[in-house]
């Protein structure tokens, strides 16, 4: 059985679907399958390319051309579905690997630090870049993140801290959870990593073995969704924090605020022999109703 599936959507970018191409073909560990999902654009130049690296993937390579467009989250799931593996990648057409990514993730996963651990994320370099013709040229270059040890709820509350391009993850955990939200335009790589982190954990490789690639100033085709659609991003984030707010019972909110710091806080108040005494009759005296301290 092929052991990493490394799954690829794409849409009438050519230039930055090479690089991928190159990316995949490059890694040191060689038991994968890159499946190409060509997400309703032009099929002849993907064709290309896939017939000039032919030589170099030696039978690991699957094309998809859907007549007409799906989405992003929609093509990925429907390369995961297209073929079996153990682990998966989504490898986007504009990002790039370091060559022994896939070797270094592929070990860790396999004797992970903790049982719970079915993902595993390495450091990212984002790189700033623009499109002059038909070269690439990168202007800028850092660490997009540096999370430690694992990946914990509190580092994606706010908003995703990996790119989709540095996270391995077991088949397995992905259907226990379920794919991909079809329904989410934008950003359904940060809501399958909260649906993740629910029931497994994720741990890290502190290094930068991962390319996240930025166009700011690129428009059309050639943009990032995350800088061409700021708009539809703050109201998709926005209805997935609600959506995950809402199912929250009221008894796991309240072990929350419990072990909260201003919760603490009143608690040591409730606590003290004469302040607590005082707040409580103060309480019954303006609401003789007002329900028991639950200190």
């Amino acid at each position: 059985m092929t052991k990493v599936l490394v799954v690829t959507r794409t849409k009438n970018r050519p230039l930055l679907l090479e690089r991928a191409i190159t990316s995949v073909i490059a890694q040191t560990y060689l038991n994968w399958k890159h499946v190409v999902v060509n997400d309703g654009g032009d099929p002849l130049p993907v064709k290309r390319l896939i017939e000039k690296y032919a030589d170099a993937y030696k039978g690991r390579v699957q094309t998809i051309h859907n007549p007409s467009s799906v989405g992003m989250e929609a093509a990925s799931n429907i390369g995961i579905r297209s073929a079996d593996s153990e682990f998966i990648l989504i490898h986007d057409d504009d990002d790039s690997l370091a060559p022994e990514f896939l070797g270094r993730t592929v070990s860790y996963l396999e004797s992970p630090p903790y049982p719970t651990i079915q993902g595993v994320c390495t450091w990212a370099n984002q790189i700033i870049e623009v499109i002059d013709g038909d070269n690439v040229n990168q202007t800028q270059s850092r660490i997009f993140r540096d999370p430690r040890g694992a990946l914990s709820i509190a580092d994606i509350a706010g908003a995703n801290p990996i790119p989709p391009i540095s996270f391995l993850f077991r088949r397995s955990a992905a259907e226990q959870i379920g794919l991909f939200d079809e329904t989410l335009p934008v950003l359904g790589d940060w809501e399958f990593l909260i649906r993740f982190l629910s029931q497994f954990d994720v741990g890290v490789i502190p290094e930068p073995l991962a390319n996240y690639h930025l166009r700011p100033s690129s428009t059309g085709s050639s943009a990032n969704s995350i800088t061409d659609r700021s708009e539809r991003f703050e109201l998709l984030t926005k209805i997935i924090r609600n959506r995950y707010a809402r199912e929250q019972s009221k008894s796991a909110l309240g072990v929350i605020l419990q072990l909260s710091e201003p919760m603490r806080r009143v608690q040591r108040i409730y606590s003290h022999p004469i302040l607590g005494c005082i707040i409580r009759l103060w309480s019954k005296f303006v609401n003789p109703n007002i329900p028991k301290s639950p200190f």
